[in-house]
């Protein structure tokens, strides 16, 4: 059975063909950046800081070095990066140790802060990257959730997605595709834990690189983003999926071989995209 993800949904509605090229016939071809890499580090800081918060003892998760820990992981997420583009570098050590220092002052503001976006009380961690593993229609659903909590006196579970970002999410806020992820997530976190979606909440914090110091005004190194949730939200995404698999997919769960799929980055991101150098494959990005 083919499997499903939010960024194959993504992709479709961006550009159907590069989603063909990608999922039927296999080009993919994706690349770390220092972005990537970065975003990958600053996660996997948070998470392992939140795991030994809840599983061990608040006082504990204070003492981890965030800071060193986040170049740790910048040094091993760029040398695999490296090591899948065959040796080709694609940072350098200034650029390297310049996401470090702003990672760090991001890192120890979430440490001084940490009360106003995670506590203790009435909260426990359900766990990090809880996978997604379902069904929907004819194909294989596959996600996962960064963090996961229950309020042990309401019950409610909360889905939360960390990103990292240069300096916020402003017109990231009204993108639908953005905001549809952590929808698309809910339906299938209820069923996993036998809840009403209605008690299934969903978050995104967003770790920024870059602030700018405004005087009087206090600055805020994280975004909290709570994206409307309700039926109709989630309804609406689901059309989109519902779209996507009904065109790209047969009955049985195979692909539509025999589809017409769309060339429609041109008129969006063509430019970034990873086959716009390859006019053999496609050559969209002509015109």
């Amino acid at each position: 059975m083919n499997k499903i993800s939010w960024s194959q949904v993504q992709t479709y509605v961006q550009c159907p063909y590069k989603w063909k090229l990608n999922y039927i016939d296999k080009n993919r071809k994706f690349t770390d950046s220092i972005y990537t890499v970065y975003g990958k580090a600053v996660h996997e800081v948070i998470q392992h800081y939140l795991t030994v918060m809840y599983d061990k003892s608040i006082k504990e998760a204070d003492e981890i070095d965030m800071p060193n820990m986040l170049v740790d992981k910048v040094k091993y997420f760029y040398s695999e990066g490296v090591k899948n583009a065959d040796g080709e570098h694609f940072s350098k050590q200034s650029e390297l140790t310049e996401f470090c220092v702003q990672g760090a002052k991001a890192l120890d503001w979430f440490k001084r802060h940490r009360g106003e976006y995670f506590t203790k009380k009435n909260w426990e961690l359900l766990g990090i990257e809880v996978p997604i593993e379902d069904k929907y229609k004819s194909v294989g659903v596959l996600g996962y959730i960064d963090v996961l909590m229950r309020n042990t006196k309401t019950g409610k579970i909360k889905i939360i997605d960390l990103k990292t970002s240069t300096m916020g999410w402003k017109k990231e806020k009204t993108d639908p595709m953005k905001r549809g992820q952590l929808l698309f997530y809910k339906k299938f976190i209820a069923d996993k834990y036998d809840v009403d979606i209605s008690m299934v909440d969903v978050e995104f914090i967003i770790i920024k690189r870059i602030v700018w110091d405004k005087g009087d005004w206090p600055v805020k190194w994280i975004q909290r983003f709570e994206p409307p949730s309700a039926n109709v939200s989630i309804n609406r995404v689901f059309k989109q999926v519902d779209l996507f698999i009904n065109e790209g997919f047969n009955k049985d769960g195979s692909y539509n071989t025999e589809a017409t799929y769309e060339k429609l980055g041109v008129n969006t991101k063509c430019k970034w995209c990873e086959f716009a150098k390859s006019p053999e494959i496609c050559d969209k990005g002509k015109k």
